[in-house]
């Protein structure tokens, strides 16, 4: 609530569909009005271990706008920012950070980006994704952060298996 007080928030869930088409059409008034401030977003929509980056969402890529990429990388020597929440319930999670000795991290500004004509908003949400990888030395990866808390649709592990198979036949 303190948060929501201090600065402008959008708040919605993920999983109803109407809250998504009020969020794009607030973040699309929000993008036009040059008195506004920046929106800060994480696109990937979960933390993962500071290896890699996962999947973006489309939809903050869809809205327009100039987009401007942040690469953080948490250097784990003092103590590690990463939550395994399958390890660590938040409480020890916190008591693990407010314990370490320091939480360092890296962090890039990266050049401001726009979507090209005629790319799709994923396209744009990859290519901005890609520049964040290479710049943190972080992995590219091309699937959804959320698979560490479900399981993977039916036809993405069938276009998976379908794939090795066409490798171990030598397609």
């Amino acid at each position: 609530r303190a948060l929501a007080r201090a600065s402008p928030h959008i708040w919605f869930e993920r999983a109803e569909a109407k809250d998504r088409i009020l969020v794009a059409k607030r973040l699309k008034e929000h993008v036009t009005d040059p008195k506004n401030p920046p929106i800060l977003i994480f696109p990937e929509g979960t933390c993962i271990n500071n290896t890699s980056v996962m999947q973006f969402k489309k939809g903050s890529f869809e809205v327009g706008g100039v987009i401007y990429p942040v690469a953080i990388k948490y250097d784990p020597r003092f103590g590690d920012a990463f939550w395994n929440s399958s390890r660590y319930s938040m409480m020890q999670y916190l008591f693990l950070m407010m314990t370490s000795w320091a939480i360092v991290c890296d962090v890039w500004y990266l050049p401001p980006m726009e979507r090209q004509e005629g790319e799709s908003a994923i396209d744009f949400a990859n290519r901005v994704k890609r520049v964040i990888a290479d710049q943190g030395g972080l992995v590219d990866l091309v699937w959804d952060g959320q698979l560490k808390r479900s399981k993977p649709k039916k036809e993405w592990k069938e276009k998976q298996q379908e794939k090795f198979s066409k490798l171990l036949k030598g397609e």
